[in-house]
Formats: structure tokens, C-alpha cells, sequence
């Protein structure tokens, strides 16, 4: 055998090595994805959440899962593939002329993969968005507009690889387009669009946070003494469900940025002159089709998990917003408002003050449950 069979056959080896591990890892995620498409399917299409914007979020949960498994489906036809056609078929020709017969019948596919992946996260931009439009933390509706550009910046980008991929005929090297021109970083472009679409929403959820804290701080009245002998506030459960929403927010815009980073042309020959790092990276470029659908489907999770307990929220917030509509308002640019039953979660904000009175009078009567703010808008 010679040298370049012997280094052709090492090279053939570590890529199925390589397959097998990162589609192992992508089964597994696949089916924590699945668990959670279960869970966000009687959420939003029980009696209790039931309505055409949560029709129209599970449809689009529905296709994002189905297109996850058409490319879990496409990797592991790579993957057979790969060794088929190197180890087993044609053994009259050179392993040299194998592996590129390889080769030539999986780029095609990575191709498509690509596409679809951009599409993919294209539905999950727009359910990210959608769902921090309906936390209605903002006062002007002109907020929005920035996100909603990088929304059809997107489907630009998508539709601009659909043509790529079409196009490329034998033209490609993987994981690069070469021709037409525009083609050449389409797909940096679909990871940029994305990576600012997240980092966008992630803004905006830290500002109804922010807005949140701010406009129900004075109404708190539970705090607990904390080791360094300070007196610290208790964190509501709509705090707590805002604060997930804006870490996992940021977990996800590194997600992506780390996309960015690994296609920097330096960054690419530093991952594969090290055997360790460049397994790991194959592992996460097998799961990203997955966390881009996890991410989305995990938020419609948890915020529709606190659905319908809010009543007590409510009737606080409506003290708070009718403190707000008869005086000044002191907030700085942009001004927010917050719609609780849109969050869908129990604060314990009202529920600590009524353990409180409790504790004086075992006797009373149980607290009623407060009515519901009706400025409150359809639940999501």
C-alpha cells in the first residue's frame, strides 16, 4: 500500500469515526427534542391555551421538527453512504478514486443541508420574535421594526442559498459555494442574519425584564437575609421565568456566533490540526439542526407551562399600572409596559404578602383568588 493509500485510508477512517460519534449525539439530542415537541403540542393545543396564534405556533413548531428529522435522516444517509461506497462497492478501483466518488455523491447533500438548516432557522427566528411580541413589554410599536428587517433579511439570505444550492452543480467544495459570485459566503451571510435576529430578541426580552423590575420594585414587599448580612428581595416567579428566558436567549446568540467564529478561515485550520477539537466540532455541526429546533419549541415550554396562573400577578400589576397612568412617567427611552397574563407566569410578589397575613390570623377566611386585569390581552 502506498504512502498516499495509507494516509487516504486514515483520512476515510477518521471521518466515519467522526460520523458515528456526532450522529450518536445527534440521535440523543433528537429525542430530548422530541419529548419537548410532545410537551409544547398539549400545551398549545389544550383547552386552556387553545387559539389561532397558538394554531399557527405549533404548526410551525410541527414543520421545524419534521425538517430537524429530514436532516437527522440526510446525515445518516452521509454516513452509510461514506463507507458504502469506500469499503465496499467498486473494489476493482483505487481507495483514492472511491474516496472522491464519495465525496461527489455526499456535497450534494450537504448542500441541501445547508438549505434546509437555513430555513430551519428562519421558523425559529420568527417563533423567538412572535413570542417576545407577545409579552407586549413595548410601549411603541416602532421598536419592532429592527427585528422584523432582519426577519426578511433572512428569508432573503434563505432563499438566496435555495438558488445557490440549485446552481452549484459540481462547483462545490464543502462547505463553501464558488460560483455564481453572490453565492461565495451565502451561508455566513444566513449565520449573521440569524446571529443578530437572536441577539435582537434577546435585547428587547432584556428590556421587559428590565421594564418588569422597575414597575412592580415598589410593590415587593418579601426580602430574606442574605450571608453577607445584607437584606436582598426575594425573586418573583415572573422575574425568574424572564431572567430563563433572557439567559437562554444569550446561550442561543453564542450558539450562533460560535458558527461565525468557526467559519474565520484561521480559526477552520486551528480546529483541524487538533484530532480532539476537530471531533467536537463535527459533533456540534451534527446537533445544530437540533438545538435551533430545541431552542424555540423549549421557550413555547416554558411559558406556556405557567399559563392561567396569574390572577394574583394581575391584580397587582393593575395597582402598579394605574399608579403609572396618574403620574408622570420617569422611565427612560423606550418606554414599557408589561402585560402579565401575556407572560403567562405565577408571581409570588401577591402571594407573599398573603402567607404574611395569614400567619397573624389562622382563622380568616382562605384568600380569594384576585380577578383578572382587564387590560389584559388574549392569552397566548
Amino acid at each position: 500500500m502506498t504512502p498516499e493509500e495509507i494516509q487516504t485510508l486514515r483520512d476515510i477512517g477518521l471521518d466515519i469515526v467522526g460520523s458515528f460519534v456526532a450522529i450518536v449525539s445527534e440521535t440523543a439530542w433528537l429525542a430530548v427534542y422530541a419529548v419537548l415537541v410532545l410537551n409544547a403540542s398539549f400545551a398549545l393545543l389544550g383547552k386552556e391555551g387553545r387559539s389561532r396564534s397558538s394554531l399557527l405556533t405549533w404548526l410551525a413548531i410541527l414543520v421545524m421538527f419534521m425538517i430537524t428529522v429530514v436532516l437527522w435522516a440526510l446525515d445518516m444517509t452521509n454516513f452509510i453512504m461514506q463507507a458504502k461506497l469506500t469499503l465496499i462497492l467498486n473494489p476493482e478501483l483505487s481507495l483514492g478514486t472511491r474516496f472522491a466518488n464519495a465525496q461527489s455523491f455526499m456535497f450534494p447533500l450537504i448542500a441541501a443541508i445547508d438549505a434546509l438548516y437555513a430555513y430551519l432557522s428562519l421558523l425559529g427566528d420568527a417563533i423567538i420574535i412572535w413570542r417576545v411580541w407577545k409579552l407586549k413589554g413595548y410601549f411603541r410599536a416602532w421598536v419592532f421594526v429592527f427585528p422584523l428587517t432582519l426577519l426578511v433579511g433572512s428569508i432573503i439570505s434563505a432563499i438566496m442559498l435555495t438558488y445557490c444550492v440549485a446552481a452549484i452543480g459540481s462547483d462545490i467544495v464543502i462547505g463553501t459555494f464558488q460560483k455564481p459570485p453572490f453565492c461565495r459566503g451565502v451561508q455566513i451571510t444566513t449565520f449573521t442574519m440569524a446571529c443578530a435576529t437572536t441577539a435582537t430578541a434577546t435585547l428587547l426580552i432584556f428590556l421587559t425584564t428590565w421594564s418588569y423590575r422597575h414597575s412592580i420594585k415598589p410593590m415587593l414587599v418579601d426580602s430574606f437575609l442574605a450571608s453577607d448580612g445584607t437584606t436582598r428581595r426575594k425573586r418573583s416567579q415572573v422575574e425568574t421565568v424572564l431572567v430563563l428566558l433572557l439567559e437562554s436567549g444569550l446561550l442561543y446568540f453564542l450558539f450562533f456566533a460560535l458558527q461565525l467564529t468557526g467559519d474565520i478561515p484561521q480559526v477552520k485550520d486551528w480546529i483541524q490540526s487538533h484530532a480532539s477539537v476537530s471531533l467536537a466540532w463535527v459533533m456540534y455541526s451534527y446537533c445544530c439542526s437540533v438545538i435551533v429546533g430545541i431552542y424555540p419549541t423549549a421557550v413555547i415550554v416554558l411559558v406556556q407551562s405557567r399559563h392561567g396562573v396569574l390572577d394574583e400577578a394581575a391584580a397587582a400589576a393593575s395597582v402598579s399600572a394605574s399608579k403609572r397612568h396618574n403620574t408622570p412617567s420617569q422611565a427612560p427611552w423606550p418606554r414599557l409596559h408589561i402585560s402579565l397574563d401575556d407572560i403567562e407566569v405565577r408571581s409570588e410578589m401577591v402571594t407573599s404578602s398573603h402567607d404574611l397575613n395569614s400567619s397573624h390570623n389562622r382563622h380568616t377566611e382562605p384568600h380569594k383568588p384576585a380577578e383578572r386585569w382587564e387590560g389584559s390581552s388574549e392569552a397566548y
